[in-house]
């Protein structure tokens, strides 16, 4: 089972900190299964939006999904309702406007909370129990 757990050991991670610009305070959360981390997410809240710097989902739509979902959410409750995409890897670009998370060429997803109730609306159709 896929759990999504924010991490203060940045051990692993060090080359990819090491090439990214980021500000004091920024966030690392992982993706783990049984066997090991699948994938991580790199970001920061500002007061208007949170910034998602990197994101590795080991090529798995879910996995991408639900790291993005859960910095989403947290970011809704600290109540920002906008989240920016500097990503550089124009592959995982593709991968974030294929999961509607970008829809235009700022890389800006304007309201979260539209994001957040798509995700309410596909977990009560019954197709998907």
């Amino acid at each position: 089972m896929l759990a999504i757990v924010e991490t203060q050991d940045f051990s692993a991670y060090t080359d990819i900190l090491a090439a990214l610009t980021l500000p004091e305070g920024f966030h690392l959360t992982e993706a783990k299964e049984e066997d090991g981390v699948k994938g991580y997410i790199i970001y920061a809240y500002e007061p208007e939006q949170v910034v998602i710097y990197a994101l590795q989902d080991g090529h798995d739509l879910n996995c991408c999904d639900g790291l993005v979902r859960s910095v989403l959410f947290k970011a809704e409750l600290r109540g920002i309702g906008r989240a920016a995409f500097r990503v550089q890897d124009m592959a995982m670009l593709e991968r974030l406007r294929m999961l509607r998370f970008i829809q235009n060429d700022e890389n800006v997803l304007h309201s979260i909370a539209d994001i957040m109730e798509s995700c309410k609306n596909c977990r009560e159709n019954p197709a998907n129990t």
